[in-house]
């Protein structure tokens, strides 16, 4: 027989598989709820969930279409170990609806959350969001959106984000062809044409301009502070598409940083998805938030 110490301390988390926050279009959506917890061994189950953590609200990348939400479970669930709850978004596939109901959707579930804050250990007024590839898209729509009573399903409910992080989204969908790419973008069956409704996006210019986050870009409107990282040698969505966006809110003085990954490529793999990067966004999202902790 060996004997080893229990170990104390550290927080477990306990995931919550595909909580309903809204009906729409005939579907339900989904929240994959990752929540920190104290050790059940040692505390009152009253204690387990009893503290309150800054929330991540994870917009999951799939091209606009349906989501693997697992894709980035494990990812989260460790970064949840750190002192976040992590709430992973299932949004309408394009399929079903086209722009711009990704946003209200990712919009209605941030005000889920907050109703639902204290069944899941969140600080209401530590609540970000993130988003990968299309789903960082989203997430940069609702970034530039989220005081306005555009694209929002339940206009004049504040969201009250503090903070947003990009991952690799596309900024431009007209210019996605302006630099090599694995894809032509502006077929009306790319993701891009999919989501704007079947059509060519350079067919549509006024509609891809709704769809880019820096045309509600203004000096005089002030914005969370964005985060944006981007791999060098993304061969789907470039990393140009990063430095347009990056370069509008720097012109109007937004708070914005740009962490190019060297030689990362697109999607959600070891080399940006990694311990470095998990150091970034705890230091990134407790800096940015730390004046609204409870």
């Amino acid at each position: 027989m060996r004997v080893v110490e229990a170990a104390r301390g550290s927080l477990n988390v306990f995931v919550h598989l595909n909580v309903p926050y809204a009906i729409k279009s005939g579907r339900t959506l989904h929240l994959q709820i990752i929540q920190p917890s104290r050790d059940a061994t040692f505390a009152e189950p009253s204690e387990v969930f009893s503290d309150r953590f800054p929330c991540v609200v994870f917009v999951q990348g799939s091209a606009w279409g349906e989501q693997a939400l697992g894709a980035s479970m494990a990812f989260w669930c460790r970064f949840a170990e750190r002192g976040y709850t992590v709430a992973i978004v299932e949004y309408r596939p394009s399929s079903l609806a086209v722009f711009p109901a990704q946003v209200q959707d990712a919009k209605t579930a941030v005000r889920w959350l907050r109703t639902h804050a204290d069944e899941y250990s969140i600080d209401t007024g530590r609540i970000v969001m993130a988003g990968d590839s299309s789903g960082g898209h989203t997430a940069l729509m609702v970034h530039a959106t989220q005081d306005l009573a555009q694209f929002d399903d339940e206009p004049g409910e504040p969201l009250d984000l503090k903070a947003f992080i990009d991952f690799y989204g596309p900024t431009d969908l007209g210019r996605l062809n302006a630099e090599p790419t694995t894809m032509d973008h502006s077929d009306p069956d790319s993701p891009e044409g999919r989501l704007l409704g079947g059509i060519s996006p350079s067919s549509a210019p006024a509609l891809v301009q709704q769809a880019n986050p820096s045309s509600r870009v203004a000096a005089d409107r002030p914005l969370a502070p964005l985060l944006m990282i981007h791999g060098s040698k993304d061969r789907l969505i470039p990393f140009a598409q990063s430095v347009y966006h990056y370069e509008a809110l720097r012109s109007a003085h937004q708070p914005v940083e740009l962490i190019q990954v060297r030689d990362g490529d697109h999607g959600i793999w070891p080399a940006i998805f990694s311990q470095p990067t998990a150091d970034i966004l705890d230091r990134f999202i407790q800096e940015r938030t730390a004046s609204a902790g409870a």
